[in-house]
């Protein structure tokens, strides 16, 4: 049988992407990856070396795409923003929003990337893998940076910990929407998979908690 159309590349990160996704890193083969692909082994082999290589090239493709689209957001609001200045909520919708965005009105590609994203950062042995040492690491210290910019009486811990929980709810409310539990206790009022409710309640949430913890941090706020 022929292999369908488009790059050899492009149809088996497509099909390692899905795999990876719905039966797990360990629970597919590279045999299964280019049965679905329409490749051979030797394509495989070719392009990506291993199956492990191939995961990092699954989950570095979509995360550059990622922060690709939070670097326009975020230079995007700044030009908006001109003289007054952008806030925190304006740095933290940069970083959520570009996620979110993919993950409720992407296609297969993307929830399929999101799903796989949440089951490897729940495995130590797929988050700690030599292939994906490192993968987003430069970019965080960027996004980190942003954060940094807008709240000067944080410390280190503050940023490092503030940026870990922000992205521990993007990945838990990308989880949500896959099985929809909102919709269950609200009878339907409202959905887990409702990018236009979810993400603005999502970026209030994340940004009024940082300031929180730093305020009591610093003694001038309260915490429940």
């Amino acid at each position: 049988m022929a292999a369908p159309r488009g790059g050899t590349r492009e149809r088996i990160l497509n099909a390692a992407e899905k795999l990876f996704a719905d039966k797990g890193y360990d629970g597919t083969s590279t045999r299964a990856i280019v049965a679905a692909s329409g490749d051979t082994i030797g394509s495989l082999s070719y392009h990506f070396g291993s199956k492990e290589k191939l995961l990092r090239e699954v989950v570095q493709r979509r995360f550059d795409a990622i922060a690709d689209a939070r670097r326009a957001r975020y230079r995007e609001a700044i030009i908006r923003a001109g003289d007054t200045g952008i806030t925190l909520e304006t740095v933290v919708d940069a970083i959520v929003t570009p996620y979110m965005e993919r993950a409720l009105r992407g296609g297969k590609g993307w929830r399929s990337y999101t799903q796989l994203i949440a089951a490897m950062l729940s495995s130590r042995r797929l988050y700690q893998m030599r292939s994906l040492s490192g993968v987003g690491d430069e970019a965080a210290r960027e996004f980190m940076g942003w954060m940094a910019d807008m709240l000067p009486d944080a410390d280190a811990g503050d940023i490092a910990y503030a940026y870990e929980f922000m992205i521990g709810c993007i990945i838990e409310a990308c989880a949500e929407a896959a099985v929809d539990r909102i919709s269950r206790f609200t009878e339907g009022s409202w959905s887990s998979k409702d990018f236009d409710s979810v993400t603005p309640r999502l970026v209030c949430f994340i940004t009024a908690g940082i300031s929180a913890v730093i305020a009591a941090r610093l003694g001038r706020g309260r915490t429940a």
